[in-house]
Parts: structure tokens; C-alpha cells; sequence
């Protein structure tokens, strides 16, 4: 097999590059916010940083659709429609919202003011709006563009709030204009660039794609993953108590970093290329793309994270830097570790049964093991049982890989054998036609 050039090996470190300077832009300053604000206004402030999290995966599968239609699009024009179309109904859905939530603030029930809510959720809003242009753009191959724009999104947005919150003495609500500046800057200028690139031309013809822009399956598969993510904490923190939480809330973020960070960027170079492979029907080539994607989730993801997990009570403490509760977390990580570096091979049939739209399995197969897991979960917070938690969870991410497998199985009997798929694809010549890579 050739070897990549050094040219067509830049993409992929790019994304990759990206990713390692959101994680560190995030480690440097959120201690910077923690002592320029009081603890109860930074305790709200990072509530709304989780809520951005929940929020980019509750777009309504907005994300989903456009990373599935956007690939094997060669008309500029119906590559616009599918993101304004999805434009249109990200603003319908935050303008009930708005709404919504401004009602409860003025009655009350929230405990905050009605100017905090509304920019919460104008916050919201640009920031899901921002991660469809994103996912956009990875879609369309653009990496270099995308990885600025994942950067410079979360430099500007905690670069504002930084300084508002030093010249106003700390306030939430100078913290969300700062974030409401900085994703709006970045939004125009990321959204101005697509446009532009995907400009109808005088032969692109004025037909759109026919599917909507979102449909209840792919609502019911977001709503089950982000829950399944995040109410471990607030079941938690509820049923056993906020001291606990601590330490899981550290070692699971710190147990997400063989998917969040080691596996996401070689699945985003992917993704657009595999995708365009199965929708065109390029059999041989999508297969070349599902064996190179498992061998490189197994180098990069799998692998570094079994081995993370094994030295974590050597990794947490410098981490932690000296803290009472690293060796509860060092425990918790080795036990989540191996099923989250597992679980990353998920990313490999997820793209099969986004291209073939089988929505439907995705949201039964999410729903089942989320309800599964959180039961679980419900069920041992009330005994306490922290260590029987992250079992849990490691097995929650292996059963969804594996189910995922399976399913994928079903529709092509050839995708669960990747590695006969590679012996297969050895034996033939390759051709010098470009297009069997499925390149835009």
C-alpha cells in the first residue's frame, strides 16, 4: 500500500492540532475565569458552558444532516440549501426557547434574571449555529478552515468574557456577553467563508435536496446521547451528593479524552470521504476508508487509551497537582478508561448508518442503552456505589460499539470483517482513477 505523502497527511494533523489547542485554550484560561469571578457566579457560568456542551447536541440532528448530505454534493447551490435550510430551523426552535424561558425567568421560576436568560440563550443559539457551519465545512473537506474557526471560536468567546469580567468586578452577565461577542465575530466571518466557497454558479441547476432538514429519529438519537452523558452527574449529585460528583465529573472528562480527542479528528477526515463513497456506491473504495479508519482508531485511540487507563495513578496526581481526592479519581479513571478507548470504534459503522439513513436503528439502539445506563445509574447513586457507576459507563460505551457493529452488519455482511475487507482489497489493483477515493 503507498504511503501518504506529507502533503495529504496535513489535514488530518491539522485537526488534530486543533483539538490539543481548544483542550489547552480551555486548561488556561477557565482558572483565569475561577479567580476573576465569586464562586457562586462562576458556579453559574460554568452551568452555561455545560449547557453549550448539551445545546451543540441538541441541534434536532441538524449537525447529522449536514454532515450526511453534504459530502457527495457537487452543486454549489444545493450545498447552500442544506445549510440554510437547516438555518431556518435552528432559529424557529431557539425563538421558542427564547421564549419559553424568558416566560419562566419573568414568572419566576428561574433563578436568574430575564436579560441572563435571554442571553443565555442568544449565547446558545450561536454557538449550535456555529457548530453546523463547523460540521459544514469538515463535510466539504475544508479542515484548515474548520480547525481555525473550532479555535478561534473558543479563544475569542473566553477571551471576551475574561476581560468584561476583570473591568466589571466579575459579573455572569458581562461573562455572557463576552461569550456572545466572541462566537458572533466568528459565526459572520466562518459563515461568510462557506458562502462564499459554495457560490451558485450560472450551470448549477435550482434543484434541492429532497430530505428535511431533520426528522424525530435522528431528535430521539441526540436527545438519548446527551442525556446518556450527561445525567450520570445530575442523578449523581442528586441521589448520592454534590461531594461525590466531584471527583466521577474529573475522571470522566479526563476518561472522554480517547474519543474527544485522540479519535474525533481522524474520524472528521474521514467521515466526508466515506460518506460520499457509500452514498455514490463506491463499494471497493468505501471499504479501503472503513479498514483504514478501524486501524487508525486502534493506533491512535484504542490503544493510547487502554494504556492511559493503566498508568492513571501515575498521570492523575500530576495532573491534580497534589489534590485530596486523586487517588479516588486515579481509581474511577481506571475503571472508565478501557470501555471509553473501546467505545471509539463506534465512530466506524455511526458513519455507515448516517450514510445509509438508517436513523431509525441509531435512535432505538441510543434510547435502549441510554435508558439501560441511567437506570443503572439511578440504582447505584442511591447505594453510593461510585465504582459500580463507572463500570457501568465503561460497559455503556462497549455495548454501544458493539451494537452499532452488529447493525451495520445487517445492512452490509462484509462490514464486520474489516480486516478480510483489507485482504480483499489488497489482491486488486489499485486503480489511477481519483474519483474511486471519493475526493471533492
Amino acid at each position: 500500500m503507498k504511503l501518504p505523502s506529507t502533503r495529504q497527511l496535513m489535514p488530518i494533523a491539522a485537526l488534530y492540532s486543533g483539538r490539543v489547542g481548544v483542550a489547552a485554550l480551555g486548561l488556561i484560561i477557565l482558572p483565569w475565569l475561577s479567580k476573576s469571578m465569586p464562586a457562586a457566579e462562576f458556579g453559574l457560568a460554568a452551568t452555561i458552558l455545560s449547557l453549550q456542551s448539551l445545546a451543540v447536541v441538541l441541534d434536532l440532528g441538524l449537525a447529522m444532516t449536514a454532515s450526511r448530505e453534504l459530502p457527495p454534493l457537487d452543486d454549489t447551490h444545493a450545498a447552500q440549501t442544506v445549510v440554510k435550510r437547516s438555518e431556518r430551523v435552528l432559529f424557529l426552535l431557539y425563538f421558542g426557547i427564547a421564549g419559553a424561558s424568558g416566560t419562566l425567568a419573568a414568572a419566576g421560576f428561574i433563578p436568574v434574571t430575564l436579560p441572563i436568560v435571554l442571553l443565555t440563550c442568544i449565547s446558545l443559539l450561536l454557538i449550535v449555529w456555529q457548530n453546523i457551519i463547523l460540521v459544514a465545512l469538515i463535510s466539504r473537506q475544508r479542515f484548515f478552515i474548520s480547525t481555525s474557526v473550532q479555535f478561534l471560536s473558543l479563544f475569542l468567546r473566553h477571551c471576551f468574557s475574561l476581560a468584561l469580567v476583570t473591568l466589571t468586578s466579575g459579573t455572569l452577565q458581562s461573562f455572557i456577553i463576552g461569550q456572545v461577542i466572541g462566537a458572533a465575530i466568528v459565526l459572520i466571518v466562518s459563515r461568510q467563508i462557506f458562502m462564499r466557497r459554495h457560490k451558485p454558479t450560472n450551470h448549477s441547476p435550482k434543484s434541492v435536496p429532497s430530505h428535511s432538514a431533520t426528522n424525530l429519529a435522528m431528535m430521539a438519537y441526540s436527545i438519548a446521547g446527551a442525556c446518556a452523558m450527561q445525567l450520570d452527574k445530575v442523578l449523581l449529585s442528586g441521589l448520592a451528593s454534590p461531594a461525590l460528583t466531584g471527583p466521577y465529573f474529573l475522571a470522566s472528562t479526563l476518561s472522554l479524552v480517547p474519543i474527544a480527542f485522540l479519535a474525533t479528528p481522524v474520524a472528521q477526515f474521514v467521515q466526508p470521504k466515506l460518506i460520499a463513497c457509500i452514498v455514490r456506491d463506491q463499494r471497493d473504495a468505501a471499504q479501503r476508508w472503513i479498514l483504514r479508519l478501524t486501524i487508525a482508531l486502534i493506533a491512535l485511540s484504542v490503544i493510547p487509551g487502554i494504556l492511559l487507563g493503566i498508568a492513571s495513578p501515575s498521570i492523575v496526581p500530576v495532573w491534580l497537582q497534589g489534590s485530596a481526592d486523586q487517588d479516588v479519581v486515579s481509581s474511577y479513571v481506571f475503571l472508565l478508561m478501557p470501555g471509553t478507548s473501546l467505545g471509539a470504534l463506534g465512530l466506524v459503522p455511526a458513519m455507515v448508518l448516517i450514510a445509509k439513513r438508517d436513523y431509525r436503528a441509531l435512535a432505538a439502539m441510543s434510547c435502549v442503552l441510554t435508558i439501560a445506563v441511567l437506570s443503572t445509574t439511578a440504582f447505584l447513586a442511591a447505594k453510593n456505589d461510585i465504582r459500580g457507576i463507572c463500570i457501568a459507563y465503561a460497559l455503556y460505551h462497549v455495548l454501544a460499539a458493539i451494537a452499532l457493529w452488529w447493525r451495520a452488519g445487517q445492512i452490509d455482511a462484509s462490514f464486520p470483517k474489516p480486516f478480510v475487507i483489507g485482504a480483499y482489497v489488497a489482491k486488486r489493483r489499485r486503480q489511477p482513477d481519483a474519483g474511486n477515493e471519493c475526493q471533492n
